[in-house]
């Protein structure tokens, strides 16, 4: 098999087994897909444009408006006018979303450390540029 062709099943595979262990605890804490992300989102940025968070979360706008509106039915977001722009809200976390998005930044960091164990500072760096480089070239 050449490298490159390597490279990119491993980066598939790779994605594909985190995912694989991640969701049974999205299941359990009655989260879809993508809503993880939005909750840990707006735990970085206190509030944000549904625009700003697509972009963020690297979800296109019609999914993320749907995985919205749950999260705003359980009562984890709300949508206040954004003063700067009459066209948009502002979507925050409630109390509710604050203490899941916690939760949610808890597994990702255990997971974190399961996929990263066993490499240096400076394999993470190196890891981390590579990958970069990657992402930029498909940009």
């Amino acid at each position: 098999m050449n490298r490159k062709r390597e490279v990119r099943d491993l980066l598939f595979r790779t994605e594909m087994e985190r995912k694989r262990r991640i969701q049974p605890i999205w299941n359990d804490m009655g989260l879809i897909a993508g809503q993880p992300r939005v909750l840990s989102e707006l735990t970085l940025k206190g509030h944000m444009t549904q625009r700003e968070l697509s972009d963020a979360c690297c979800i296109e706008p019609a999914t993320l408006s749907r995985a919205l509106d749950r999260l705003e039915e359980r009562g984890y977001i709300v949508r206040n006018d954004n003063p700067g722009c009459r066209r948009s809200f502002l979507i925050t976390l409630t109390e509710k979303g604050q203490k899941s998005a916690e939760n949610v930044q808890k597994e990702f960091e255990i997971l974190e450390e399961q996929m990263m164990e066993g490499l240096s500072e400076g394999e993470l760096e190196l890891l981390a540029g590579l990958i970069g480089k990657i992402y930029h070239n498909l940009q």
